[in-house]
């Protein structure tokens, strides 16, 4: 064991002396996953988030792709969604230059509530109303280690909210990774961004890893944006602050604390299909033990994430004002092998969730989720494994406030409101081959309905004679999944083939209450109320071939189909009122293409991707109905070329959309072509 201390770079050191009484006497022992290590082993990048073993995403029980710092690097992507819109399956529609929503398998939507965020176990995904606000997740996409694209539901695996799939983002550790990097940024559209990353170490008994970043820029121009529309967006900016500590307390026990703060401000396409501005401070704590013992790899968290929001919209003069939510989260977990054969996994987890607005809620709207789940990996033979993962979740519901007159609900609907649902993920994993594997997976999904859907509390008014609540009552959708992939390895050209076909049933699709047809309250007011509102089918395939090779060439070509049928009795009539049409809101095709180089100090690659055409939504700004509008096929290419002047200093050079001047891609503002400079610096 060594009980020097190594600290790296000046910021490392700093950070280095923070540690000092506190890892003073402590053991060095191996206790988190080295993923350099196994990366070198396997020669290829590992996953332990399924199982809690490191294993190649071919060997996972699930359906994973994994996006290296490599590829990170070489897309020139300043934004995480910029980074996933390179991959098959995945929808990314942006907005602006700070908002995109997210998909996978279809189902997307503005605040799109069937995709699950997570960094390094912490969920970033905001209950309030359920989806992603990515500007505001803390971490710079030079301290990220990877992300994994988990594709399907996969609830008892990763928790509830996993539905269409999981964004797992890993950063580096800073036991075994000491990164010290800064990156400036500057560009078209008045961008300008920097960040700095710094990692200090004792000896291998502790680390700490600070990171700040932030950007400015002017949004893209509104295009045919009513004026009404218009005038809402505002300029967006953002800066952010993380801390990652690790510390090893004595042989097997190792102890971790993490902090962050985001302050941001941008425009946004809000569930309503209508525009705003959000303003959001959010922090974050989370810290936690893990000990290797005689009875399994005990594990113990706990987090609270919170945030405080407002929103700028001076069109519209009745908008109920927003406030804030916190969740805490106390997770613990026993990872067990018995024998050479076996892995279980047993888990609890306590939630407790709520929001408060004195304007949308009129009080505050809660619940508490009580879970336990259970994983049994099975080595039946050495060519095949079986995984099968179970969890179930009770959810009671609560509310104090003031509820919204001519309603007809009562405190007594709230407070004995909630539901047990249970969730279960099956994978089989058989290798034919060293080259061919093959996976069948079956899967039960459940996504919660968020607060909102449960707690609007808007009464009449003079502006909008119409109450709209939300439904204590709600049920959660339930998606049922199919599926079977095949992976091979081409080593003639240096290459993995990947393929896909899936099957999915969506029950009980949540809609929020300006879809419903109003109906008489007991006090004579028309009221709009939330509701489970039918079911959905999707079929899809997804094809894809990734490589490289020693000439220094490297390519990547991938196809995705999904076809999507609903039944449900949304706009029917001649208004449509509500964006959950999943039949027509999403494009069935979409083409990616990659082609790189590299070439002693100099990298460049050039990336593109086709979709079919497909319908999305915008508010009229005369009611809570919604128009049409078409996005016909488009194409958009990006570049990026660097140059390594030295081993500590890299210069790029970025071209979004460097094909168009300008493309609509949504019912938004058309997203314009975008030419960025970086400067990267490692010390």
């Amino acid at each position: 064991m060594s009980s020097s201390r190594r600290f790296t770079g000046p910021i490392g050191g700093l950070l280095a002396l923070l540690l000092g009484g506190f890892a003073l006497g402590m053991q060095a022992s191996a206790q988190s996953l080295d993923y350099g290590m196994y990366e070198q082993l396997f020669d290829e990048p590992v996953t332990d988030s399924a199982t809690g073993k490191p294993q190649r995403a071919s060997e996972a029980p699930a359906n994973i792709e994994i996006i290296t710092q490599d590829d990170i690097r070489r897309s020139g992507a300043v934004t995480i969604p910029d980074v996933l819109q390179f991959i098959a399956g995945v929808d990314v529609r942006s907005y602006g230059i700070a908002d995109a929503e997210v998909g996978i398998r279809g189902y997307n939507q503005a605040y799109n509530p069937r995709l699950l965020v997570l960094v390094n176990g912490r969920q970033v995904y905001s209950d309030d109303y359920g989806h992603v606000e990515w500007p505001t997740i803390p971490v710079q996409l030079d301290e990220i280690r990877q992300i994994e694209v988990i594709k399907g539901p996969n609830s008892a695996l990763y928790g509830f909210n996993a539905v269409s799939g999981v964004i797992n983002i890993i950063t580096y550790d800073p036991l075994h990774d000491s990164i010290n990097v800064a990156t400036l940024r500057g560009g078209t559209q008045d961008y300008r961004s920097g960040s700095v990353v710094g990692t200090g170490q004792i000896g291998d008994a502790a680390g700490v890893r600070l990171s700040l970043g932030g950007f400015r820029a002017s949004d893209f121009a509104p295009g045919n944006l009513a004026p009404a529309e218009a005038v809402s967006r505002l300029s967006p900016m953002a800066g952010v602050f993380n801390l990652d500590a690790r510390v090893k307390f004595g042989a097997g026990v190792e102890g971790f604390f993490e902090a962050s703060d985001a302050d941001t401000r941008y425009a946004e396409e809000n569930f309503t299909d209508a525009f705003d501005t959000q303003s959001k401070q959010t922090n974050s704590f989370r810290a936690g033990v893990n000990a290797d013992t005689s009875i399994g790899l005990l594990s113990f968290s706990a987090y609270r994430n919170a945030e405080s929001v407002s929103i700028y919209a001076p069109t519209i003069a009745d908008l109920p004002t927003w406030g804030t939510e916190a969740v805490i989260v106390v997770q613990a977990s026993d990872l067990v092998k018995v024998g050479a054969e076996h892995s279980l996994r047993i888990g609890l987890e306590y939630r407790n969730n709520a929001a408060t607005s004195p304007g949308a809620i009129q009080g505050t709207i809660g619940y508490q989720v009580y879970a336990a789940s259970a994983m049994w990996d099975w080595q039946i033979a050495p060519a095949l494994s079986l995984t099968n993962a179970v969890r179930v979740d009770t959810l009671r519901l609560s509310y104090s406030g003031t509820l919204a007159s001519g309603s007809g609900l009562t405190m007594a609907d709230y407070n004995n409101a909630g539901f047990t649902v249970p969730s279960f993920n099956s994978g089989l994993v058989f290798a034919v081959t060293d080259r061919d594997t093959l996976r069948l997976m079956l899967a039960r999904g459940v996504q919660v309905p968020s607060l909102i859907d449960f707690g609007w509390q808007i009464p009449a008014s003079q502006d909008s004679p119409v109450v709209t609540v939300g439904n204590p009552g709600l049920r959660p959708s339930i998606v049922y999944n199919a599926e079977l992939d095949y992976d091979r390895a081409v080593p003639a050209i240096d290459s993995t083939l990947r393929a896909a076909l899936f099957a999915q049933r969506t029950d009980d699709l949540i809609s929020e209450p300006y879809a419903a047809t109003p109906v008489i309250g007991p006090a004579g007011l028309p009221v709009l109320q939330s509701a489970n509102v039918g079911s959905s089918d999707a079929i899809g395939v997804e094809l894809g071939i990734k490589g490289h090779a020693a000439s220094g060439f490297r390519w990547n070509a991938s196809y995705a189909f999904v076809s999507t049928t609903d039944h449900t009795t949304l706009d029917t009539g001649p208004l449509t009122t509500n964006p959950v049409d999943y039949a027509q809101a999403v494009p069935r095709h979409v083409v990616i293409l990659g082609l790189g180089y590299s070439h002693g100090a100099w990298e460049a690659d050039v990336m593109g991707r086709w979709q079919s055409s497909y319908r999305d939504y915008q508010a009229t700004g005369t009611g809570p109905y919604l128009q049409p509008v078409e996005i016909d096929n488009y194409v958009t290419l990006n570049a990026r070329i660097g140059y390594r002047v030295t081993d500590h200093l890299l210069l790029s050079m970025v071209a979004q959309q460097f094909n168009a001047p300008s493309l609509i891609q949504t019912a938004g503002p058309p997203v314009e072509r975008r030419l960025i400079g970086m400067v990267t610096i490692r010390f």
